[in-house]
């Protein structure tokens, strides 16, 4: 679907979520996390993208992810609560060590909602009593560790000077 349908999915999503029509909710957010990255992909890569109108697809992303790890939960799919957070966290993390000029605009943007995905992923963890889950989250805690590291390293390297 194009980016103007995956808006109004979302968007019709969360007035469903606030009726507390879950179930409907969750087949137009799983559409939305279907095509969202890909829009998030395609945006990166365009000259003409504005730093706000990705800064709107990263909060988007967000939003998405944690409502429908929200939804997952209820319905007794932690397993898949878990991926949805984690893979939105990890397509924000791989996106933050890009080097463009617009990844480097929205850099705030991206460690604040890779950080607040980071922090759900935390809590639903935790809240799940199980050791299997703390393991899964220490792993994850590892992998940002290590994101953080190459993100501190790319921006202390100079960048390349071309002498003709």
């Amino acid at each position: 679907m194009d980016l103007q349908q995956c808006w109004s999915c979302f968007l019709k999503a969360e007035e469903l979520l606030k009726q507390g029509h879950w179930p409907q909710a969750h087949y137009l957010l799983e559409d939305v996390l279907h095509d969202l990255p890909g829009h998030i992909h395609q945006a990166a890569s365009h000259q003409d993208t504005k730093p706000c109108q990705f800064a709107c697809l990263i909060a988007g992303l967000r939003d998405t992810a944690v409502y429908q790890s929200e939804i997952l939960n209820n319905m007794g799919q932690q397993s898949r609560a878990f991926e949805v957070l984690n893979q939105s966290y990890g397509l924000l993390q791989f996106l933050a060590i890009e080097s463009s000029d617009l990844i480097g605009s929205v850099s705030l943007v991206l460690e604040k909602h890779s950080e607040d995905l980071l922090k759900h992923m935390g809590a639903f963890c935790h809240a799940q009593r199980n050791a299997q889950w703390q393991l899964e989250y220490e792993q994850v805690e590892r992998a940002h560790h290590h994101f953080s590291q190459l993100k501190r390293f790319n921006e202390l390297q100079p960048s390349s000077v071309v002498i003709n």
